[in-house]
């Protein structure tokens, strides 16, 4: 009978032990927050222990590797970040932590031969085209690197990142067209980080180009530039003569708006653009000047702004509530600029 007590007392001590312990989730959760906090050594035991209960968890292998990346050791990372790739689950993710550790070192070679490998895998991988462009851009290879951005905009055009450096790469080269239509739909799909404000000033930059009456479109890109580009670019022609003395927030409504009045009149059957149907929506709900607002008017003027939204208090209000109620999303189709 002191046996099977003692058996029995055995067992219930350790089912508590099992019952206490982490599960793989919780300690892949806990590694997450320590590594937030800057607490890698924590983290990395946390992951250990995770890894000793499934060796094979892709999650887990990726953390492994990212964690090794913030403390710059990337010898460790490249390890791990191997690991993952050859895991039969990858993701875009597991490739992406690896090509970060090999840019780190300046492997550029290496990267660049894994996401073609990557490519291969996920052809319209948006977070590959992202970082293989910005891999060829760290070797000057500027012409390969906007083609991966392009690519990536064409296959995943609701993966913002490849908007945002096409729109910076096009901002150097003076090609302001094309930073009004990359950096507009960013935006749109990144609406509130450091980078969305980084791009206003740059879209603000493009309108004062495009419209300036003295400045001429650059005589080397005209050839390049795709019929939806010539397109919006007669528009904005006929509107030069009202910026004749400069560009003012109080232009900006006027002149998108003739934009959009005449696209939809005259090419929005060849040339359907959710970015236009955006606009339209909001002119029927009466908040497209408070997205104007938003977009240019702290670049602008930033008193200004902050005096209009005390004005406008209502319609402010009811573009930010608009802005943080939907997710905006670029459709398939509806790349124009081959």
């Amino acid at each position: 009978m002191k046996k099977i007590f003692l058996g029995f007392c055995g067992f219930l001590l350790t089912m508590q032990m099992h019952a206490q312990a982490p599960t793989v989730k919780q300690l892949q959760e806990s590694a997450v927050a320590l590594m937030q906090q800057g607490d890698f050594t924590n983290a990395m035991v946390a992951l250990e222990k995770a890894k000793v209960q499934e060796p094979q968890n892709l999650e887990t292998l990726k953390n492994i590797s990212f964690c090794y990346f913030l403390q710059r050791e990337f010898a460790q990372a490249i390890d791990a970040g191997k690991m993952a790739i050859e895991h039969p689950s990858a993701d875009q993710q597991s490739f992406q932590i690896l090509g970060m550790s090999y840019k780190a070192i300046a492997d550029y070679a290496a990267a660049n031969k894994m996401y073609k490998r990557a490519l291969k895998k996920f052809p319209d991988g948006g977070v590959i085209y992202s970082e293989y462009g910005e891999s060829l851009m760290q070797e000057n290879k500027k012409d390969e690197a906007i083609a991966a951005w392009e690519k990536g905009i064409e296959l995943a055009p609701s993966y913002s990142a490849n908007y945002y450096h096409a729109a910076k790469y096009y901002y150097k080269e003076m090609n302001w067209i094309r930073v009004l239509i990359h950096g507009e739909l960013f935006v749109n799909l990144e609406s509130y980080t450091t980078r969305t404000e980084e791009v206003k000033k740059a879209l603000w930059d493009a309108y004062r180009n495009v419209l300036r009456p003295i400045v001429k479109t650059p005589y080397h890109l005209v050839p390049k530039y795709s019929a939806f580009e010539q397109k919006q670019l007669a528009i904005y022609e006929k509107t030069r003569p009202m910026v004749a003395d400069g560009l003012t927030i109080d232009h900006i409504g006027s002149i998108r708006t003739r934009l959009l009045t005449e696209w939809m009149t005259e090419n929005a059957t060849a040339y359907p653009y959710q970015l236009f149907q955006h606009w339209q929506h909001m002119i029927r709900e009466d908040i497209f000047e408070a997205y104007n607002q938003w977009l240019f008017g702290a670049v602008y003027d930033a008193d200004a702004y902050k005096k209009w939204q005390e004005t406008h208090a209502e319609e402010a209000n009811k573009f930010r509530e608009f802005q943080q109620s939907r997710v905006y999303r670029q459709p398939a189709g509806q790349y124009y600029l081959n």
